[in-house]
């Protein structure tokens, strides 16, 4: 075997090897995109998710008023809060549109517990919330 086809074997074979592992990556839960989840206000809703897969919450506002979602009281012990939520216009050319704040939650480990939204003036002192929306979340280590 000549030095030429040597090398081509060796690039050939770190080729496969680097395709493989990145197929192998393709499938992790870091991959995945997040699950998305709308939910309505002034109603209960539930969710099923894996331990380990982002899900973020969707709720419907505008930022021009004065209210924002915020999370009532703490997390259940199995979830976190991943960065900050966010406030994502459903129109960027019009000041003060309307759109969904985004928060986006993971869990550590399996459990079930309630997660409270409140739409409130936050900056007020003992502001009371216009809105609200609640979710029981199930993690659990296998499918849904």
């Amino acid at each position: 075997m000549n030095k030429k086809s040597a090398t081509r074997r060796l690039f050939g074979g770190l080729l496969l090897f680097s395709l493989f592992v990145g197929g192998c990556a393709m499938g992790s839960a870091e991959s995945r995109p997040a699950r998305i989840e709308s939910l309505h206000p002034d109603a209960k809703s539930d969710i099923t998710e894996q331990v380990g897969a982002p899900v973020t919450f969707k709720l419907p506002g505008n930022a021009g008023t004065g209210y924002e979602w915020v999370i009532a009281g703490d997390l259940p012990s199995f979830l976190s809060q991943q960065g900050k939520s966010r406030f994502v216009p459903n129109d960027l050319k019009k000041v003060g549109a309307g759109g969904d704040s985004e928060f986006v939650l993971i869990a550590s480990g399996p459990g079930k517990g309630v997660v409270r939204f409140h739409y409130l003036q936050s900056w007020k002192k003992d502001a009371r919330p216009a809105r609200w929306a609640e979710v029981e979340v199930t993690a659990n280590t296998s499918g849904h």
